[in-house]
C-alpha cells in the first residue's frame, strides 16, 4: 500500500516543462516551440536557411560564464560551441559555416589587474570570427575596453564589421574594414550612449538606440552608412533594447521595450515605410531579444523571463498584429478638409516624423475681406488702410504688410526655423503646418571621441 501511494505521488509530480513554463497568454500558445530548458539564455540568431539557432547561455551546472550554444532545429539537438575562460556572447552567423561573436577571454588575460571587477554592462571584450565549431579563430578588434554587438557588413571587395565600442567615456557605433584593419566612426556623441546597431534589409542604413545620459531619455535613430547622417525614428516611449531588422523587406525594426507605466518588456515592430508601431508579443513575463528568420514564412525567436531565467522560444510571425499604436511624440495637426484636403483622422498617430506630403498645402478658397473695426476716436493723422496681398498660385506667400494670424490650435507653436513665411489669412482660418521633424534634413554625427580615437579619417586598429 505504501509503495502504491509513493508511486502515485511520483507520478503526480511528473509534468511537461513546456506546459508549466508557458503562461496562459493567447499569443504564446499559438504553435510555439520552446528551444532551451536550462540555464539563462539570451540573444538568439537564426542561420541564413533558418535551420539552426545560435545563442549565449550561462548557469548550466558548474558553468558560470556565458558560452555559445547552437541548436539544430531540424533534428532538435543542442551542442556547446565555445569552451572559454571568459564570457562569449553576441553571436551571429556570417555564413552557413562561420560566425562572429564577442569574448572577454583575451582582455582579462592581457590586463588581469585592470579587469579584476569588470563592468556588467560594458565588459572588456573584443570581437572574433571563427567557424561554427569555435576553432580557427580570427581576432577582429584589439582595443582596450568593450567591443560587442557586431555584425558583418557584406561587400564584394571591402567587407567590414559594424559594432558597438566604448572608448573613454563615449559609447558609439564604429565600422572596421576587415582587409585594411582601419576603424572609422559611424555615430558617436559626447553625453550620449549609442549602441545595439542593426543593419537594414537594403544594407545601407543602421538603426541604433541612443540614450541621453543627462535626461535618461531614449530614442531610436537611423544612420546612413555612406553619408554618416542620422535621423530620428521615434523617442520618449520607454526603455528600448535588442534592436533587430527583419532580413526581408519592407524595413521593419523589431525591438523589446519597457513602456512607461508597464512592468514587463514586450516585443514590438516599427515599419519605417508606414511609420506604424505594432505589438508583436505581450505577456505576463518580460519578452526580449527578438530575431526574425530569413524565410517567406517568417518566424520569431525571443527569450521569456520566468523565475529569473531566460528561455528561448520560436513562433511564427502573426499575420495580424492589430492596429498601430499611438506615438506620444507625434505632432497631431487638426485641419479642416477644406483647408488642405486632409482630415485629422487621416493623420498617422503612430508616426514620429510625419511625411511632408501628408500636410501639403493646396490652393485656398477665395478670401473674404476683413471688416474694418470702428475706431473709438479718430486720430489726427489716421494711418493708411492695411492692404491684404493674396498668396501666389504655387502656394508660396508673397511679402505682406498684414500680420500673420495664428493657428486655431493654441497648443501648437510655429517653429522659429521655418523658412517659409505664413500667408496672410482671415482670422477664422487655419494655416497648414508641416511637422518640423519631418522637414528637417539629416544632420551628420559629430565626433566626440577622445584625441586618441580616430573620428574624421580612418586610423589603423592597434
Amino acid at each position: 500500500m505504501k509503495i502504491f501511494i509513493l508511486g502515485s505521488i511520483l507520478t503526480g509530480c511528473t509534468h511537461s516543462p513546456t506546459k508549466d513554463l508557458l503562461t496562459t497568454d493567447f499569443l504564446l500558445q499559438k504553435d510555439i516551440k520552446q528551444i532551451t530548458f536550462q540555464g539563462d539564455n539570451e540573444r538568439p540568431r537564426f542561420s541564413a536557411n533558418g535551420n539552426r539557432l545560435i545563442y549565449a547561455s550561462r548557469g548550466r551546472g558548474n558553468q558560470k560564464n556565458l558560452q555559445l550554444y547552437e541548436t539544430d532545429l531540424i533534428r532538435n539537438k543542442e551542442r556547446r560551441v565555445t569552451f572559454q575562460d571568459g564570457d562569449a556572447f553576441d553571436a551571429n552567423y556570417i555564413s552557413e559555416m562561420e560566425m562572429i561573436y564577442s569574448s572577454t577571454t583575451d582582455e582579462i588575460k592581457e590586463s588581469p589587474f585592470l579587469n579584476r571587477n569588470p563592468s556588467k554592462e560594458f565588459p572588456p571584450a573584443d570581437i572574433y570570427m571563427s567557424d561554427r565549431f569555435g576553432s580557427d579563430i580570427l581576432r577582429v578588434t584589439n582595443q582596450p575596453g568593450y567591443d560587442g554587438e557586431a555584425f558583418l557588413m557584406p561587400h564584394p571587395t571591402k567587407p567590414s564589421v559594424i559594432f558597438t565600442s566604448r572608448r573613454g567615456d563615449v559609447t558609439g557605433i564604429y565600422q572596421s574594414d576587415l582587409k585594411s584593419g582601419f576603424v572609422s566612426l559611424l555615430a558617436a556623441e559626447t553625453g550620449k550612449d549609442r549602441r545595439s546597431p542593426t543593419l537594414s534589409p537594403e544594407k545601407s542604413r543602421v538603426a541604433f538606440i541612443e540614450t541621453n545620459l543627462e535626461t535618461k531619455q531614449q530614442s531610436l535613430q537611423l544612420v546612413d552608412i555612406r553619408t554618416k547622417q542620422t535621423a530620428l525614428l521615434k523617442s520618449d516611449e520607454g526603455q528600448y533594447r535588442d534592436l533587430f531588422f527583419a532580413p526581408r523587406p519592407p524595413a521593419r525594426l523589431f525591438y523589446s521595450i519597457l513602456r512607461k507605466g508597464e512592468k514587463k518588456n514586450q516585443i514590438e515592430v516599427y515599419n519605417l515605410e508606414t511609420k506604424c508601431t505594432q505589438v508583436v508579443f505581450k505577456g505576463t513575463d518580460s519578452l526580449m531579444y527578438p530575431a526574425v528568420s530569413n524565410e517567406s514564412n517568417e518566424r520569431v525567436a525571443f527569450t521569456r523571463t520566468f523565475q529569473d531565467k531566460k528561455q528561448i522560444y520560436i513562433v511564427a510571425l502573426p499575420d495580424d498584429m492589430g492596429p498601430c499604436l499611438v506615438d506620444p511624440t507625434a505632432t497631431k495637426i487638426e485641419t479642416p478638409a477644406s483647408a488642405n484636403g486632409v482630415t485629422a483622422s487621416e493623420s498617422s498617430a503612430a508616426a514620429t516624423v510625419v511625411a511632408p506630403a501628408a500636410v501639403k498645402p493646396t490652393r485656398r478658397a477665395k478670401r473674404q475681406p476683413i471688416p474694418k473695426p470702428t475706431p473709438v476716436q479718430e486720430p489726427a493723422n489716421p494711418l493708411p488702410e492695411r492692404k491684404i496681398i493674396p498668396a501666389p498660385a504655387d502656394g508660396v506667400p508673397a511679402p505682406t504688410e498684414a500680420t500673420t494670424p495664428t493657428t486655431s490650435n493654441p497648443a501648437f507653436t510655429a517653429p522659429a526655423s521655418s523658412q517659409l513665411a505664413a500667408p496672410a489669412t482671415p482670422a477664422n482660418a487655419t494655416k497648414p503646418v508641416q511637422n518640423p521633424a519631418a522637414a528637417a534634413p539629416m544632420t551628420p554625427a559629430t565626433s566626440p571621441v577622445p584625441a586618441e580615437t580616430p573620428a574624421a579619417s580612418p586610423t589603423p586598429v592597434k
